[in-house]
This record gives structure tokens, C-alpha cells and sequence, in this order.
């Protein structure tokens, strides 16, 4: 969207909410004005009733390892990588990766609780396990 498709929108937020969008901005490597846009798109999509794409990582309440990779704008080997080690939120089901879109957020902005990966996150502590292959 260029911005010349875009109109003024002067708001008072909350402070605290105010901060989240700064910080998800920052993790993000977005502008503010693009973070606010992606999530009043997803807030008008579910109030309105309307169907997301299928595939789109902002609407999907679960990624696999290339949609995070995608929305996340790294590389799979990296993600995987930090995945098996319990860095990132998500559960291995056979061989494949799977991540709630909710634990991503909050674990981008820091606030998934006072662990960094707690046990539940590829299921082990992160000096556990060997990764998610499909020989296991």
C-alpha cells in the first residue's frame, strides 16, 4: 500500500498498550503504522466474518517451520536451528514444526513468562534432546 492510499488517524492509546505496539514494531523491523495496519486487517477480518487467505502467516493461528520462517523473514535452517534447541515456542509433531502465531508474539515481545523456554516449548529444556528429525 503507498501512502498515498493512507489517511490520518491521531489515537490516545494506554500506555502499556502504546508500549506493546512500539516493541512489536521493533521486533518486527516495521513502522508503527504498519504494525497498527496488520492488526486492525486481522481485528476487522475476524469481527466482520470475513475469511483470511489460507496461508497468510498473519491470519494463520498456526505456522509451519516455512511460514514462520516467512514471517519472521529468516531462513528455515536458522529457525529450525533455534526451534531445536527450545529457543523458539513451538511442538515437533513427527518431523515437522509447528508454532502458535499467539506464543510467537508474545515470545517476540518478551513477555512469555519469566523462562526463557520453559518445558513444553519442542517439549525439553533447551541442553536436552537431540532436534526434531524424522530418524528419532
Amino acid at each position: 500500500m503507498g501512502t498515498g492510499d493512507r489517511k490520518p488517524l491521531f489515537v490516545r492509546l494506554p500506555a502499556d498498550q502504546a508500549h506493546q505496539v512500539d516493541a512489536r514494531a521493533r521486533t518486527l523491523g516495521k513502522t508503527k503504522q504498519d504494525v497498527v495496519s496488520e492488526l486492525l486487517a486481522v481485528s476487522m477480518d475476524d469481527r466482520l466474518g470475513q475469511s483470511p487467505s489460507p496461508g497468510d502467516p498473519v491470519h494463520d493461528d498456526i505456522l509451519s517451520l516455512a511460514g514462520l520462517s516467512a514471517w519472521l523473514m529468516l531462513t528455515e535452517e536458522s529457525v529450525r536451528a533455534r526451534a531445536d534447541k527450545g529457543e523458539i515456542p513451538g511442538r515437533c509433531f513427527d518431523d515437522e514444526w509447528r508454532f502458535s502465531r499467539a506464543a510467537i508474539l508474545l515470545w517476540l515481545e518478551g513477555s512469555d513468562g519469566s523462562q526463557r523456554s520453559p518445558t513444553g516449548f519442542a517439549g525439553r529444556r533447551p541442553d536436552s534432546a537431540p532436534s526434531c528429525d524424522a530418524d528419532l
